[in-house]
């Protein structure tokens, strides 16, 4: 396997429309489809904890629309959003340092800027803006946020260096 890009981040939150509203209205990503699943299939069973739940979801993306199905293609980072509609999800979101996806990562441009509104938008950060790391070629700096759920959402900006 050769993979080109990352196809989508799942996220299985406890509350949709505040997720939708905190990935949507305050992070910028546009709907590209919306809906409710019913029936799991045979396929998809091992990927379920509960095999009775009827999901509620929503693909969100960022970049330019194009004629690909909602939108997906290998230059547009993609959210899905999954809320059980019966019964609410088990578990609770983890740090980096625990076993499981940790955290998700998306390219900004302006991060100071970016910091700035989210934060007067009621956003909650976990970590400000600050260097990640340094070479010869640029910095990358990062802050991290927390979403409804305690999801950690790292923002990263490229600063190229100086020539």
């Amino acid at each position: 396997m050769i993979p080109r890009s990352m196809s989508h981040v799942a996220f299985c939150v406890t509350d949709f429309d505040r997720s939708l509203h905190f990935y949507r209205d305050l992070l910028g990503f546009q709907v590209a489809q919306e809906g409710t699943e019913g029936e799991i299939t045979e396929q998809q069973k091992g990927i379920y904890e509960r095999l009775d739940r009827k999901f509620r979801f929503v693909t969100l993306r960022y970049g330019q629309s194009n004629t690909t199905p909602f939108g997906m293609n290998e230059d547009a980072p993609i959210v899905v959003l999954i809320a059980p509609l019966n019964g609410a999800p088990t578990g609770k979101s983890i740090k980096v340092d625990q076993i499981g996806i940790s955290h998700v990562g998306f390219w900004v441009k302006g991060l100071d800027s970016v910091y700035e509104d989210l934060k007067g938008k009621g956003v909650k950060f976990i970590a400000p803006p600050h260097v990640l790391g340094k070479t010869k070629a640029g910095t990358i700096r990062s802050a991290f946020v927390e979403d409804p759920d305690g999801i950690l959402i790292q923002i990263d900006e490229m600063v190229p260096a100086e020539k």
